[in-house]
């Protein structure tokens, strides 16, 4: 059974996200609107990256963003809404796992202290890549990747403040931003780095695959449905 797999996002194309999806042999589903739109017709969603959150939604000030858009905030808080209330599985990745920390009433640094070591440097293509550290044994990466393991990022805001119910996962080694987390009853994983594209290469040396944790979502899904 092919899984369907949603992807709610627009202004940007998702090229690595459906790739990463059909390497599983799934269907990626993007789409801009909710018309039409029913939770119930997938299996999955991945809330991808992006542009900030709009920092209304944590309560604060706008003191650091970037680009926003409060029309892209309300289309995925809706879907987002949606699949947690029927309890399907999500991945939040990046922006995503800002949103879903946001969503579960957390907060967000705007921009983080060692920006350079997280982002890109302007007009390159590549990401930065740097070590983090599971928060224990128990951390849903351990059986993935181990304790220490070296991850791509492309980042200037994390989170801060951690919402209802979510658990970190894994930490940056140099500075402790959080890079991972898990929901205690819900299935839903989130990570701050980009999995999709997480290719270890010369760019990229001794990154970890990051197609074990797009299996790990797809194997979810399946156990979910069972």
């Amino acid at each position: 059974m092919e899984l369907n797999i949603a992807i709610p996002g627009f202004g940007q194309p998702f090229l690595n996200y459906e790739k990463a999806i059909i390497s599983q042999g799934a269907k990626p589903i993007v789409f801009d609107t909710l018309d039409g739109f029913c939770a119930s017709e997938f299996d999955g969603l991945i809330m991808p990256g992006g542009i900030d959150v709009c920092p209304e939604y944590y309560g604060c000030k706008n003191i650091a963003c970037g680009e926003m858009n409060r029309k892209l905030d309300e289309f995925q808080r809706t879907v987002l809404a949606s699949f947690i209330e029927q309890k399907k599985p999500v991945l939040g990745i990046c922006r995503g796992h800002q949103m879903i920390n946001v969503f579960f009433g957390g907060t967000l640094i705007q921009d983080v202290p060692e920006t350079k070591k997280h982002a890109r440097d302007e007009g390159c293509e590549y990401d930065k890549s740097h070590l983090a550290k599971v928060s224990g044994k128990d951390s849903w990466l351990y059986p993935l990747y181990g304790e220490t393991f070296r991850i791509n990022s492309a980042h200037h805001q994390a989170l801060d403040k951690i919402g209802d119910g979510l658990m970190v996962d894994l930490y940056s080694t140099e500075d402790s931003l959080v890079e991972a987390t898990h929901h205690k009853t819900l299935p839903i994983w989130t990570v701050q780095w980009h999995p999709e594209r997480c290719i270890p290469s010369e760019k990229l040396p001794n990154v970890v695959e990051g197609s074990k944790v797009i299996t790990f979502f797809m194997n979810k899904i399946r156990e979910n449905m069972e």
